[in-house]
């Protein structure tokens, strides 16, 4: 995407902090359906995962809780649940997160799963975060899913950053 916001710098160049939500859109406008579900939830999961490494103890051995198999907190139900102890997520977010992770995980345990299908339609009409019908305009199940999908994405964007500034720090213990 190349946007000329002035006469001399392309979008990215005035909002270097939307690099990568950009490349992320122009990846999931061309995905399938299975494949629009799976990459969004991969980018929410990935950015809780940045999230969690900024708030947490700088130290090497923190990656281990992120990353790895049997990752204490390498899933994205684990991440989702750990960023709003952590007050990364509202409470609003997180119950978006975990309705957009039961979306995520019916297309990605089922190959044949459509947004067609009644059962997709519904947990998509209960997403807060999606794009509603308006008028003569429908929205549908997939629109809902990308649009709420989008909307956590673009609010935990920046999140990593504001995270390291209520980073935890090891103060010791009295004795």
């Amino acid at each position: 995407m190349d946007i000329q916001m002035d006469k001399n710098k392309t979008f990215v160049e005035n909002h270097p902090h939307l690099r990568e939500f950009i490349a992320f859109l122009d990846i999931l406008n061309k995905e399938s359906e299975r494949g629009a579900v799976l990459v969004a939830a991969a980018m929410i999961d990935d950015l809780l995962g940045r999230c969690i490494k900024s708030f947490l103890v700088e130290d090497e051995e923190v990656d281990r809780l992120l990353v790895g198999f049997n990752a204490p907190l390498g899933t994205l139900s684990a991440r989702t649940l750990a960023a709003l102890a952590f007050g990364i997520l509202s409470k609003d977010e997180y119950e978006e997160c975990e309705r957009l992770r039961k979306i995520r995980n019916v297309f990605a345990h089922n190959i044949h799963s459509s947004f067609v299908e009644q059962r997709l339609i519904d947990l998509c009409a209960n997403l807060e975060m999606s794009a509603k019908d308006y008028d003569d305009v429908r929205v549908g199940a997939r629109g809902q899913y990308s649009t709420s999908a989008i909307s956590i994405i673009l609010n935990l964007n920046n999140r990593p950053h504001y995270a390291t500034g209520r980073r935890l720090k090891f103060n010791g213990w009295p004795r």
